[in-house]
């Protein structure tokens, strides 16, 4: 089991909220603003991404705040899960604390870790290491990391937190096998609405941190067989500096993690909790043919079909770790995209345990909770600005097979649109929108014992101009 100290038990953890890639503030050296989004428009600061170059030396400031685009991407905004997190916490502002080299508010029980994205996630873990032994001051706590965030929490866990008590940690969409899409932007370019997105690609493919988010699995076909990215010829990787060596050493990273995870597990027990997303179409599928890499948006061939889709960016494969394929006990569905998992309500509702009493297992739900039929939505975060665009939808059931629905409808900044059936599937149409982001709803209802499924999600409606 976790161990938890008599003295320890009674106090009030740190809870500690780590974004994911792109979900924090950068300023250089001379404290200058040089990656942000900006929120009253939802978009992109006008930066050079060439002032992201894995060279220059950044430090992170604060966490994004609200949804916005930079680069043509949709990020996250974390404000609505710490806003939620105070409220069930019972803190106020004197209880909160950004992570920095000033110990501000060193007795705070909200911790956010915002962290340079491009480094790689050991170096990152080191950083939170630093932070967490001179606020923990005998204190449990409990990690909250949404994407790459939760790579970082649970690499800090398995190499580096003897001796401080570990509650709980919770992932929201962590890739632990990695995501196709990091392959496709390393080999095939950044690319929005059929343009490529150079300056930036070149930028990213410096970074360490998304060699870390590549596959860790056998996932490309070539021929009849599979091999692993960094088995790859360089024919196909020239583009990326020394791909080979850097997905090999990625891929000894990312083994070595789940064998650290395992082990630490069976001596301590399992302090994770999986927060993942299934029913969106998602990078997933890697075909090598003719030299040429091809990503797309299906299961792999050996992917069995109750493991298909996941979160639009993370297969849902990627997201339990290999270790706990066998406890489910450990997983949570939900029904947001990648981006929206940090605005479930049920992550906060449980965290919200961690009040002044110890969390009780009501608040931390069953196996099942959200294990119902739930819609695959096939809708990009980004789409250009005042164009239609055709949203196919599937409603599944647990299992993954199709499940009859009598209508199926989208609300989207105000209109209202009935979809049509298409064989086991619904067409619905995503009216223009403006530029900036909008919530998105779309519905199927009369499903088999009257019951509905429900997304709820965000879109970034982007010019196609380049960047």
């Amino acid at each position: 089991m976790v161990s938890h100290s008599p003295s320890s038990s009674l106090l009030r953890p740190l809870v500690v909220l780590i974004p994911g890639i792109g979900g924090s503030v950068l300023a250089d050296a001379g404290g200058r603003t040089v990656y942000d989004v900006n929120v009253s428009k939802g978009a992109a600061r006008a930066f050079d991404p060439a002032v992201l170059a894995i060279d220059n030396e950044l430090h992170a400031m604060r966490l994004i705040s609200s949804y916005g685009i930079a680069f043509k991407q949709l990020v996250t905004g974390y404000e609505n899960l710490w806003s939620a997190l105070v409220q069930r916490l019972g803190l106020s502002q004197v209880d909160t604390a950004v992570a920095g080299e000033r110990l501000i508010r060193p007795n705070a029980s909200l911790l956010a870790f915002p962290y340079d994205f491009r480094q790689s996630v050991a170096h990152t873990a080191e950083l939170l290491d630093r932070e967490l032994r001179r606020r923990a001051q005998g204190r449990p706590v409990v990690l909250v990391g949404h994407s790459m965030g939760g790579l970082v929490a649970a690499w800090w866990w398995a190499f580096l937190s003897d001796g401080i008590e570990v509650k709980e940690i919770l992932t929201l969409g962590t890739p632990y096998r990695g995501a196709a899409k990091a392959l496709d932007v390393l080999v095939n370019q950044l690319s929005f609405s059929g343009l490529r997105l150079s300056g930036i690609t070149e930028v990213i493919r410096g970074w360490n941190s998304v060699f870390d988010l590549l596959p860790h699995c056998q996932v490309v076909e070539k021929g009849t067989g599979h091999c692993y990215p960094y088995e790859l010829l360089s024919a196909v990787t020239s583009v990326v500096p020394d791909f080979a060596a850097r997905a090999r050493k990625a891929y000894a990273a990312n083994k070595e993690l789940h064998k650290r995870l395992e082990e630490r597990a069976s001596r301590e027990g399992n302090p994770l909790t999986l927060y993942y997303s299934q029913g969106h179409a998602t990078l997933s599928r890697t075909v090598l043919k003719s030299g040429a890499l091809t990503v797309l948006k299906e299961p792999p061939s050996w992917l069995p079909r109750e493991w298909d889709s996941g979160d639009g960016t993370v297969p849902m494969f990627s997201a339990i770790p290999h270790f706990l394929e066998g406890s489910a006990r450990a997983w949570r569905r939900l029904p947001q995209k990648h981006l929206g998992l940090v605005e479930a309500d049920a992550v906060a509702n449980h965290l919200g345990g961690y009040g002044l009493r110890p969390l009780s297992a009501a608040a931390r739900g069953g196996r099942d909770e959200g294990r119902g039929a739930y819609l695959c939505v096939d809708l990009d975060d980004t789409v250009p600005a005042n164009e239609v665009r055709t949203v196919a939808v599937r409603v599944l059931g647990a299992d993954g097979s199709p499940v009859i629905a009598k209508d199926v409808g989208l609300l989207a900044s105000g209109h209202r649109v009935r979809g049509e059936r298409d064989r086991e599937s619904w067409k619905v149409t995503l009216p223009p929108l403006d530029s900036g982001v909008h919530k998105v709803t779309i519905q199927a209802v009369g499903l088999p014992g009257g019951s509905r499924a429900v997304f709820h999600g965000r879109v970034g409606a982007v010019s196609c101009e380049n960047e």
